[in-house]
């Protein structure tokens, strides 16, 4: 018999063939692509281009070609049955338990179709990827081509590495690059935050999500809310980047700000562009904002205003920083003040001002508003000037120090300090200390003078119906007939003490003068200039603060 017979050649020779091409396969699946960089990853600086996603995000095409032609086949590790596709050679069909490997990274799922004229896999059923950089990728179905390394993940997709977990209905995954893009709703999470998005994209190597439309992210420890259109989150250093409109909710108020950054492990804040912040009955608005929530030290610059809402005043000016622990505030440059009470305002201006609003002390907590240097102030009835001044909003006080100069209807009061009494933000009664000089201009333009020690003037309806003198008493009144208002004659009264009743006109309706009293009268004609005026006389009129002037 002749053993050497055309059958047993071909045998022989098949054997042989398929030994060769698995021997092919084992040695390819050893080799790393000419475009795999070193390590096997693509690392990139943390740090940089936080602002704008990785070149390729979004369209990928520029990876898929420098991939293309360079990576290495996807091998079939295992399957429980394999089978042939009718009419297309190139492709075979897996079921039970699938195992696929490409470049490191491991694929399994339930069942896939095997394209191997493409080198790609359609894979369905408990999909799940794990990338050798750590990475865990899990779907209901999952395209990949192996020459581009993009697994296209679609229905209940988790991404999942050691710094967040990724949700969405369709991802895109670019394995090469290590990039993620989604363009469905996407809900990541953690143990300190949630936050969701319309569409986004994750670069596993820098750790950085760029998130856009609808951004909502949710601090669990203090239950604050970022709610914008563009935010850039890193997970390493845990800082947030947004711009858009964007509103900051908490559970000590309401942040609504354009742009700027926010660590959500320091609790550091920096908005760009106008920001309105809300806390409670105050608000803080400013060009720029910075605030630090562990201290609760915060600054702002750029048409600054602080409002607060209760007391109904509200402090401009072009900088500001606030001590919110200590209930503190100071503005500079251009400052405006002004409180509103029924249909008056009362504006104050200054090269300075200073809030102080303490509020965990129970008793006798300071609620001031301090200004300091080229004070005025402004309302209907009362304006003035002076150095320094302080208004305590507990006892509603005004306090004028440094040469104050009021304008009270026609009068002008001026002292070494004044100290004025409010009642329901309308003067009540006003104390004059040392060098205290009362001027009333008369409608024959002179000067009706009271001066003395000190003063004590009660008001009503605005104006001062009673006028107590204490010390070195002195009076110069210009006497006119009452109808015609011709001067009759100069009274002028030196004593120590003095008590005046004045008419709702201003005019005196009564005048007690108390010890040593030295009166002299002078008619018209024999009145010489130098009697006219007491001693460090000055009409300052020209002082007295307009509106307009107040307004910025």
């Amino acid at each position: 018999m002749n053993i050497l017979c055309p059958h047993y050649f071909i045998i022989r020779f098949i054997i042989f063939s398929l030994f060769f091409l698995n021997f092919l396969g084992k040695n390819n699946l050893n080799a790393q692509s000419p475009l795999t960089p070193k390590g096997g990853t693509n690392q990139k600086d943390p740090k940089k281009n936080l602002n704008t996603p990785p070149s390729g995000v979004g369209g990928l095409k520029d990876q898929e070609q420098q991939a293309q032609g360079g990576g290495e086949k996807v091998v079939l590790e295992r399957a429980d049955v394999l089978k042939k596709v009718a009419g297309q050679p190139n492709v075979r069909k897996l079921v039970g338990n699938v195992v696929i490997r490409h470049n490191g990274t491991m694929f399994y799922c339930d069942s896939a179709y095997f394209y191997e004229n493409k080198n790609a896999v359609d894979a369905f059923g408990k999909t799940r990827v794990v990338s050798d950089k750590g990475s865990v990728l899990t779907a209901d179905t999952m395209y990949y081509d192996g020459n581009s390394q993009l697994a296209r993940a679609r229905g209940k997709v988790n991404l999942q590495d050691e710094k967040m977990n990724l949700q969405t209905p369709a991802l895109d995954y670019q394995i090469y690059s290590g990039i993620a893009n989604y363009y469905q709703e996407g809900k990541i999470e953690d143990n300190e935050k949630t936050l969701t998005s319309k569409a986004g994209t994750y670069d596993s190597n820098s750790k950085i999500f760029y998130f856009s439309k609808d951004v909502v992210l949710i601090s669990k420890k203090d239950e604050q809310k970022i709610e914008t259109q563009t935010l850039n989150y890193n997970t390493i250093d845990k800082m947030a980047y947004f711009k858009g409109a964007t509103k900051i909710t908490s559970k000590d108020g309401v942040i609504n700000t354009k742009e700027g950054t926010f660590n959500t492990e320091t609790q550091i804040s920096n908005f760009v562009g106008r920001t309105h912040l809300k806390n409670g009955d105050y608000i803080l608005e400013g060009d720029s904002v910075y605030f630090e929530k562990k201290t609760e030290f915060g600054y702002a610059w750029g048409n600054v205003k602080l409002q607060s809402v209760k007391d109904s005043m509200e402090v401009e000016g072009d900088f500001a920083w606030v001590r919110q622990k200590e209930g503190e505030s100071r503005i500079y440059g251009n400052t405006l003040a002004r409180q509103i009470t029924g249909l008056d305002t009362l504006w104050l201006k200054a090269d300075t001002l200073f809030v102080v609003n303490e509020k965990d002390k129970t008793i006798n907590p300071r609620k001031q508003l301090l200004a300091y240097h080229n004070t005025k102030i402004f309302r209907k009835d009362l304006q003035g000037v002076c150095d320094s001044l302080a208004y305590n909003r507990a006892d509603s006080t005004l306090q004028f120090y440094g040469s104050p100069v009021l304008w009270a209807n026609k009068s002008q009061l001026s002292a070494d300090t004044i100290i004025l009494e409010l009642d329901n933000n309308k003067p009540k009664r006003g104390f004059l200390k040392h060098e205290a000089f009362l001027i009333a201009e008369d409608t024959l333009k002179q000067f009706n003078q009271i001066k003395g020690k000190n003063m004590l003037a009660f008001f009503k309806e605005k104006q001062i119906r009673r006028l107590e003198v204490k010390g070195n008493a002195q009076n110069i009144l210009f006497a006119l007939k009452e109808k015609t208002n011709e001067l009759i004659g100069l009274n002028r009264v030196d004593c120590s003490d003095m008590n005046i009743l004045f008419k709702e006109n201003n005019k005196a309706q009564r005048v007690s003068y108390i010890n040593k009293v030295d009166a002299t009268f002078t008619p018209p004609h024999e009145i010489e200039e130098p009697q006219k005026k007491f001693k460090n006389f000055k009409w300052e009129i020209d002082r007295k603060p307009t509106r307009k002037q107040m307004i910025r």
